[in-house]
């Protein structure tokens, strides 16, 4: 067994590593902004915050509701987490805050696993490219500041990676950790955890002779015991608690993992997807694999590139074309980018450094003449334009946001200026760039933002007609889950849908972009209608009071 971390791509180039606490304050600076300051925006925040206080309200531990409605997409532990970190700082903090922070903390989980696979893997350098690469991608930029169970499953999945590499130099620990993140990847994903976790086991010994030895194969068993206790753990209690509700969720999640070809016959839309989702990433890593073509098969290489073609396949082959859902095939890309990007020939290096400083400070500079357009009308052309995106808006700012956005743009300088070359030096100003451009977008346009996707007014008015009407069950006409969350969340009114609906005296109706309304039919008289925003990120409401009775 080695007594050292495996390196296997053996480098000269000067090594400049970034020190623990600059990379403590980076992700503090990348992670806060945008995850704390904002009510939930409509969509996968909403609708995750939304689960997450429903188990909050009405203690349902085992089975993730919506306002009383059975919710089986996910398995609960993000919202274990988002109930955890509710109760804990929702005495200092809006409660929406404090339950985003669990996703900080699946977010923090991820870089450091990132880092100590990369390391493990490659070498000290390595380590702090996987951190800086993970900051800059922008695949993971919006997710990682929302409550989003994808961002979870990633961390779990690069913790398994972690595991998994550590076994060569401390098979039982190694084993333990991969057993653990398999384990808790299922309570955070269901079925997909298992199809591309627990093939990653089988990695090590295949790709190196020196662990198929039975001392290293019987490491195994203290990964089995982890993973088949959290495995089992949560089925278990449903199957002795809610069996009805097992039930849903195991259909759910057959439908969830049964292949489809419906991604491949849209392979344009797919392509450009995975284009821009894994960028910076994708040109380190096919030039890593054509560099390393003829070493393909060592364990540094094959444990990324397996976990690279799972993901793939479950990506490609089931569930919707979404953006969240490539989030499980960052992790390893992030790992094998890392080992090749601090060995970047000197012109290559140079080229990813320059574009990203001059894309960065590019997009800094729009964003502050933005705010000028937004706050101050000039340029007078740029202040319509913006404006019209987002109807009713009232322009408005504080010191304490421009504070943040002015101290953010200063290190950018700072950092242009004085940084001095060494072979991560591109990483680290892309990493910056993207903290920067998401900190003054999370700071001097909050209120735009803020605007368009808070349901809040929404809610308020919705209330208030539903205790005008003297009837608390409101019945759900097209309503998702995310709409169906917002409102529960902001007024405490659960939407009821199936065959508990059908007795309510109000209705919601619920229609997006150009469409209508649905048809309710004559026995629902209109009561309250509203709708915000414009063109396709149009949203309307409508409650209706029942006349007759079936």
């Amino acid at each position: 067994m080695r007594e050292k971390p495996y390196t296997e791509f053996p480098t000269t180039a000067p090594s400049i590593n970034v020190p623990n606490w600059a990379l403590i304050l980076a992700f503090i600076a990348y992670a806060l902004p945008g995850n704390l300051g904002h009510a939930p925006w409509r969509g996968d925040d909403a609708l995750h915050i939304g689960v997450a206080f429903s188990m909050l309200q009405d203690g349902t531990l085992l089975t993730p509701q919506i306002g009383g409605t059975p919710y089986v997409e996910w398995p609960p532990l993000l919202y274990w987490l988002g109930m955890l970190t509710g109760r804990l700082f929702g005495w200092l903090l809006p409660l929406h805050d404090a339950i985003r922070l669990a996703g900080v903390i699946a977010l923090g989980t991820l870089f450091v696993a990132l880092r100590y696979t990369a390391r493990e893997l490659y070498g000290r350098e390595a380590a702090s490219a996987a951190a800086m690469l993970a900051l800059g991608s922008l695949g993971l930029l919006v997710h990682a500041h929302e409550m989003q169970p994808q961002v979870l499953f990633a961390a779990c999945i690069a913790t398994t990676l972690c595991g998994l590499a550590y076994m060569r130099t401390s098979a039982v620990r190694g084993a333990l950790i991969a057993g653990a993140g398999t384990g808790a990847a299922f309570l955070a994903a269901g079925l997909p955890a298992i199809a591309l976790c627990l093939p990653l086991w089988f990695v090590l010994p295949l790709s190196d002779a020196e662990c198929r030895s039975k001392a290293f194969l019987g490491a195994y068993l203290h990964a089995l015991w982890p993973a088949a206790l959290l495995i089992a753990l949560w089925p278990l209690a449903l199957y002795l608690g809610n069996p009805e509700y097992l039930g849903m969720w195991w259909a759910r999640e057959c439908l969830n993992i049964t292949p489809h070809t419906g991604h491949l016959q849209r392979w344009k839309e797919l392509a450009n997807l995975f284009g821009w989702f894994t960028w910076p990433l994708w040109p380190v890593v096919l030039w890593s694999i054509w560099f390393r073509r003829k070493n393909l098969i060592g364990f540094g290489h094959i444990l990324p590139l397996v976990s690279i073609v799972l993901a793939l396949v479950l990506i490609t082959s089931t569930g919707t074309m979404r953006p969240a859902n490539v989030v499980p095939l960052l992790p390893a890309l992030i790992v094998l980018a890392s080992g090749e990007l601090s060995r970047l020939r000197r012109g290559a290096a140079n080229a990813f450094d320059w574009f990203g400083l001059i894309t960065f400070t590019l997009v800094g500079v729009a964003l502050w003449i933005s705010w000028s357009a937004i706050n101050f009308g000039w340029p007078a052309p740029l202040a319509r334009n913006i404006l019209r995106l987002v109807p009713g808006f009232r322009p408005s700012w504080n010191i304490y946001e421009l504070t943040i956005a002015i101290v953010l743009s200063v290190a950018w300088i700072i950092a242009i200026v004085r940084l001095p070359f060494f072979p991560l030096r591109g990483a680290v100003h892309w990493a910056l760039g993207v903290t920067l451009m998401w900190g003054l977008t999370t700071t001097l346009w909050l209120p735009w933002f803020d605007h368009d996707k808070n349901y809040a007014p929404v809610a308020q008015q919705f209330a208030q007609q539903v205790k005008a009407q003297g009837d608390g069950c409101v019945a759900g006409l097209d309503t998702g889950d995310s709409q169906r969350a917002a409102l529960y969340y902001f007024t405490g009114i659960g939407i009821k849908t199936g065959p508990e609906a059908e007795s309510c005296k109000l209705l919601l109706a619920y229609a997006s972009g150009r469409h209508p309304l649905p048809t309710t039919g004559a026995q629902w008289v209109p009561v309250w209608q509203t709708e915000r925003g414009k063109g396709r990120l149009m949203e309307h409401f409508g409650l209706y009071r029942r006349t007759t009775t079936n």
